[in-house]
């Protein structure tokens, strides 16, 4: 009976020690590029991300950390945007995104009953997470929507996803809502796929006669931010402060390219490394890497997958 616990105990120790071990190994794997910054402050860099010249996968995964008033790595999201990061893994970076107040007390439009903005998605291939973020409207008798539309015309396509948030006749402060976001000056909602084209609306449809007057309802807020965010006290959408930028959290997807598995493999530029498969976007481009089963750590670097199996252990890659 001794025995059998002393054998007990030393195969807990062997299997505590092969964990430990495995995750070192596995915590070597997921960083940089190898001779390429690992780190800039509490930032791990994840390839294909990467700092400096050839530390990256392409200009898309490029973090810059150049500008001496803004040293906090910075991730370049479209031709004119660019953010800063947070976070990073293997399938999402978390960004500190902004935006500023959308204000239509000068621009109703001629005939119309309310008015309307487009926000510009980031460029592929970065896309904002359904299961990360949610859509946020911030304003007073205010309608807050994602849609698809023609780029041509600009005409509704597909909804997607949409809120409201109304007042009740006198105004509003966020101190009528203990700084809540629940409906009343305030309203989120979730959608339901990741966002890598799209566009955000919001729209005034005050039916108050005397909403015209009110301050609180001369501009909007419109954003999409991570879930837990409840930062709401921050943002203030008086016309005076039209020219603010509010900043808070938000997360992307990213994945590679804009080709299947099957196209990048044909081409020669494939970004899997050794040990690792390749399934395909879910939205309809571009491709992402996992390391197969028994192994882990970064696929996207040449031996980033590292396991215990021998080369004769067969393994089962997911179709």
């Amino acid at each position: 009976m001794a025995l059998q616990v002393i054998q007990v105990h030393l195969v807990t120790i062997i299997i505590s020690i092969i964990s430990l071990v495995f995750s070192l190994k596995e915590t070597k794997a997921s960083t940089a590029k190898p001779g390429c910054p690992e780190t800039r402050g509490n930032l791990a860099i994840v390839y294909p991300f990467g700092i400096g010249e050839g530390c990256y996968l392409d200009k898309r995964f490029e973090i810059t950390c150049n500008n001496s008033s803004n040293p906090h790595p910075v991730l370049r999201l479209d031709q004119k945007k660019e953010a800063e990061v947070l976070d990073m893994s293997l399938e999402h970076v978390r960004i500190r995104d902004w935006t500023s107040p959308l204000c239509y007390a000068n621009n109703a439009l001629e005939g119309k009953s309310y008015s309307q903005f487009t926000l510009a998605p980031p460029m592929e291939p970065f896309s904002y997470s359904h299961t990360e973020n949610k859509l946020i409207g911030i304003g007073c008798d205010i309608f807050a929507y994602i849609g698809d539309f023609h780029s041509t015309n600009s005409s509704i396509k597909n909804f997607i996803s949409g809120c409201v948030s109304v007042c009740n006749g006198q105004g509003w402060s966020w101190l009528d809502t203990n700084y809540s976001c629940s409906g009343i000056g305030c309203c989120q909602t979730t959608f339901p796929y990741d966002l890598p084209n799209f566009d955000v609306r919001v729209g005034n449809m005050s039916i108050w006669q005397e909403a015209k007057d009110w301050s609180s309802n001369q501009c909007c807020i419109v954003l999409i931010a991570e879930n837990n965010f409840s930062g709401f006290h921050q943002f203030d959408i008086s016309f005076s402060n039209q020219n603010m930028k509010y900043f808070y959290p938000a997360v992307l997807k990213w994945e590679i390219g804009n080709k299947s598995c099957h196209e990048t493999q044909k081409r020669g530029d494939y970004a899997c490394g050794r040990n690792s498969h390749c399934i395909n976007s879910k939205k309809g481009s571009g491709y992402r890497c996992l390391c197969n089963p028994g192994y882990r750590g970064n696929p996207y670097l040449p031996d980033g997958c590292i396991g215990f199996f021998s080369s004769s252990t067969p393994t089962r890659i997911p179709k």
